[in-house]
């Protein structure tokens, strides 16, 4: 079990890293047995034996869809579903009826309802535009490093059936990290589809780990090649540098000439 279970298992060791050395005690894959308050602080007793005191206790157990209180049925929905199926337009399978959001199983995200919501309001206005793409979908955890990622990661592209190749780069190393000494812990791993030469997938873990995303984004989202990333310029010293080093270890794999190929 993992600390951030739903991310690549290098940008969650590598949290769990900075985590421990500021103090932060961990357990994964245990449960509470035990819940007691006494003298003013709470205790909780873990199934791996360990006992955690505290003076608060956050409890977050998720969070699951309610879509009985709505009373689909008289709109002739299901209530009982659990999700709302719907198209690339939103629309459901009652005509006249649209549906966004976290009940339509493509991602509890805030940025997932306002893209859904600029498309179901085209489509009901007849506004002729594009549909739902969800190859790209974007999510950042605001710990500290922040954790950015982008479509797949080199797990669920393999479970795809994908020829994978993968880079990662160390962002302590480059030189913004160098220039901003403590608090740079962080990476980039790129997923590429090798035989399409295009990123499905990346993560951007850092100081601004959810800015440098933005530029994984566009590449996953437009399907950029691999070859044209690396051509591209990135301005010096900027955390984004460290992509041009996650490149040449991308292409590494391929051969030592198209690292190469690569900026130095």
């Amino acid at each position: 079990m993992r600390l951030l279970a739903r991310e690549e298992p290098e940008s969650s060791a590598l949290v769990a890293d900075v985590f421990r050395r500021e103090g932060i005690e961990l357990h994964t894959g245990v449960s509470a047995d035990r819940v007691r308050e006494e003298g003013g602080q709470i205790e909780v007793t873990l199934s791996d034996g360990a006992v955690v005191a505290a003076e608060r206790l956050l409890v977050a157990i998720g969070r699951r869809t309610n879509l009985a209180s709505l009373q689909l049925q008289t709109a002739g929905l299901d209530p009982h579903a659990g999700l709302i199926a719907v198209d690339d337009r939103l629309r459901t399978a009652v005509p006249g009826i649209w549906a966004i959001g976290d009940i339509t199983g493509h991602g509890a995200f805030t940025h997932i309802s306002l893209y859904q919501a600029d498309i179901a309001c085209n489509d009901i206005l007849g506004v002729d535009a594009p549909g739902a793409d969800y190859r790209a979908v974007p999510r950042v955890t605001f710990t500290d490093p922040e954790v950015g990622s982008v479509g797949l990661t080199e797990a669920q592209a393999r479970d795809k059936g994908l020829t994978v190749r993968t880079g990662i780069a160390d962002i302590s190393k480059t030189a913004r990290g160098w220039i901003h000494k403590a608090g740079n812990d962080g990476l980039i791993k790129l997923v590429e589809d090798a035989d399409r030469g295009v990123l499905v997938g990346a993560s951007s873990v850092g100081p601004c780990g959810g800015e440098v995303l933005s530029m994984l984004m566009v590449a996953v989202h437009a399907e950029v090649p691999v070859s044209k990333l690396c051509t591209m310029i990135t301005a010096y010293p900027t955390w984004h540098r460290g992509l041009e080093d996650a490149l040449r270890d991308l292409k590494a794999m391929t051969s030592p000439q198209s690292a190469r190929d690569c900026p130095p």
